[in-house]
């Protein structure tokens, strides 16, 4: 077994930024375990300070690495730099842990976080020298995929072994123990497959069978990661993080996260309490953050701060709750816990008129919005950040006018604030996601887009708000790659032998490359962003998501009677 970082020298690595995301080592890192019966990496396709950040892989490297027979390893996507001296040099990309070779662990679980993250992966297989696509692997590591992303498995389907469809605290030991039992046996590849297309939630593409996601019943009673690996840079999220509860019961009508981590299951107060002492302990971070989709959705949260601040382990300790609802309680909660870190406040409106928001069922309204603004006068919250979408179904112009005259009421408030609040608001175009009620719903083209966003942006020209908004195209690509069928994975196969890769940051991003993988695969974007037929069929229905298709439709129905209503009510 090799170690590759031997065949790197002190002054190459001077050469590149921020070397230590490629050395490993860190504050809690697993100990080596001496001929583990399974070994396997944790990959994460972006940079090393996104991936520390990331709970998943925290949970599974603590889980799998308390199992006796597995040591679970971790790698990053190389930035551009390091990766040119892997190619260079003819090295393939390594673990941190031990320099261990991708190509020679027996198992890559692979984390799927963010559509634009799948020609990362296709990069980081091809560094590792392991193949691109599961017919090509006669021998090698089993390549797993699981995430959010992964909701339709179909567009990574020809470069997975097996994709895990939901939640995987419990499935992780049950894949680990599946590839035990194989390897001891001396089963083949497709054998191997086969067995694990028995778990509940893996969809297994040689087989194409329909799958069911997994849900973790046994979240609420669960231990969280406590003794996470520190960064030797620092992270995207720079605090300890506790996740208080999974899932989310508001089921705004656009938002595939709301479905795929349903049911709403929270851990006891007394439990957190025991769990954030422990995590600051080992990691000797001062900030906790509280995660979940809406962490002032937690029924005790009140109790749960007041508790974390009784029971201090360091003096300077603060919380940081950076997913909030945009209402009154949540201003009373805040200004009511002097030991929640004061920053900048995030919200998501959504939508600027009353109207859109019903569609969406974004239950919140503009009353909510403004006594929000009002509350933050004299307190220490300076900024207050606002996420828009254009495009969503049923939306007219008025709604888009909307949100330029919703922020400037919100503008005139923050002026007379003691202090004066800033503005800034973020902009994006709509995504119709798979398992949605708006999965059946069209894309906005391009110029319709830019269209509607120039509305805002020139109706907003001589405020005081800041506005940025994501490029048209990338609205576009996210709907393929999140919406497509298989043919989609010879899209990013094409994209990526093109030089596409960190799609998701701006200064890499190559859209004249994509441009040319359509052109040259023949993929027309307009067959994936369409209408569709409640009665049509749609590539990803094999999958069952644990929330009825018939839930969906009446669902998507309700949106369009609410647009009838409060377009009538408009008129009236």
């Amino acid at each position: 077994m090799k170690n590759v970082t031997e065949s790197i020298t002190h002054w190459e690595l001077l050469e590149i930024e921020k070397p230590a995301r490629y050395l490993g080592g860190e504050v809690n890192q697993a100990k080596i375990k001496t001929n583990p019966t399974l070994r396997v990496c944790l990959v994460f396709p972006d940079l090393y300070e996104l991936g520390m950040s990331n709970l998943a892989l925290k949970i599974f490297y603590e889980t799998l690495n308390n199992h006796p027979q597995i040591m679970a390893e971790r790698a990053f996507s190389p930035w551009p730099d390091f990766e040119g001296l892997l190619r260079r040099k003819d090295l393939p990309l390594y673990s941190l842990e031990t320099g261990t070779p991708l190509h020679d662990f027996d198992a890559l679980l692979v984390t799927l976080p963010y559509e634009m993250t799948f020609t990362n992966v296709l990069n980081l297989l091809d560094l590792g020298k392991v193949p691109l696509q599961w017919r090509e692997r006669e021998q090698g590591p089993i390549v797993i995929g699981g995430g959010p992303s992964a909701s339709n498995p179909l567009p990574m389907a020809m470069f997975m072994d097996a994709i895990l469809i939901g939640d995987g605290e419990e499935a992780i030991i049950e894949i680990c123990e599946s590839l035990i039992k194989t390897k001891n046996s001396g089963a083949d590849r497709s054998s191997i497959r086969k067995e694990l297309a028995l778990i509940q939630g893996m969809w297994v593409p040689e087989f194409a069978g329909p799958v069911k996601k997994r849900v973790f019943k046994g979240f609420a009673n669960s231990a969280p990661p406590v003794k996470p690996p520190v960064p030797n840079v620092q992270a995207t999220h720079n605090r300890a993080v506790l996740e208080i509860f999974r899932g989310c019961m508001q089921g705004c009508r656009f938002c595939n996260a709301g479905f795929y981590y349903r049911p709403k299951r929270e851990r006891p107060v007394e439990n957190l309490v025991d769990y954030a002492r422990q995590l600051l302990h080992n990691t000797g971070e001062e900030s906790l953050g509280l995660l979940s989709l809406s962490t002032s959705d937690y029924c005790r949260l009140n109790e749960l701060i007041t508790a974390l601040d009784q029971q201090k382990l360091f003096p300077e300790q603060n919380i940081s709750i950076p997913s909030l609802r945009m209402n009154e309680s949540t201003m009373s909660l805040l200004d009511s816990t002097p030991q929640v870190r004061k920053g900048g406040l995030t919200f998501a409106p959504e939508a600027g008129s009353q109207r859109l928001r019903n569609v969406i069922n974004k239950n919140i309204t503009e009353e909510d919005i403004i006594s929000v603004m009002r509350s933050t006068s004299g307190s220490d919250y300076r900024t207050v950040k606002l996420y828009f979408m254009m495009g969503l179904p049923f939306e007219t112009d008025e709604d888009v006018e909307a949100i330029v005259d919703l922020v400037k009421k919100l503008e005139a408030i923050g002026r007379a604030c003691r202090p004066r609040k800033q503005i800034s608001l973020s902009l994006s175009g709509f995504v119709p996601k798979p398992f949605t009620p708006f999965q059946w719903a069209a894309q906005a083209d391009m110029s319709e887009l830019r269209r509607k966003r120039l509305i805002v942006t020139r109706g907003l020209e001589r405020g005081g708000s800041k506005v940025s908004w994501r490029e048209e195209f990338l609205c576009l690509l996210e709907s393929v790659l999140s919406r497509g069928d298989e043919r989609v994975g010879e899209l990013i196969l094409k994209a990526w032998q093109l030089g596409c890769r960190f799609d998701g940051w701006h200064e890499h991003f190559l859209r004249e490359k994509w441009e040319q993988a359509f052109a040259e695969t023949g993929i027309d974007a307009a067959k994936y962003l369409g209408e569709r037929q409640i009665s049509d069929t749609l590539p990803w229905d094999f999958v069952d998501f644990q929330t009825p298709r018939a839930y969906f439709e009446k669902e998507y129905l309700l949106a369009a009677a609410a647009a009838r209503e409060g377009t009538n009510e408009s008129a009236s």
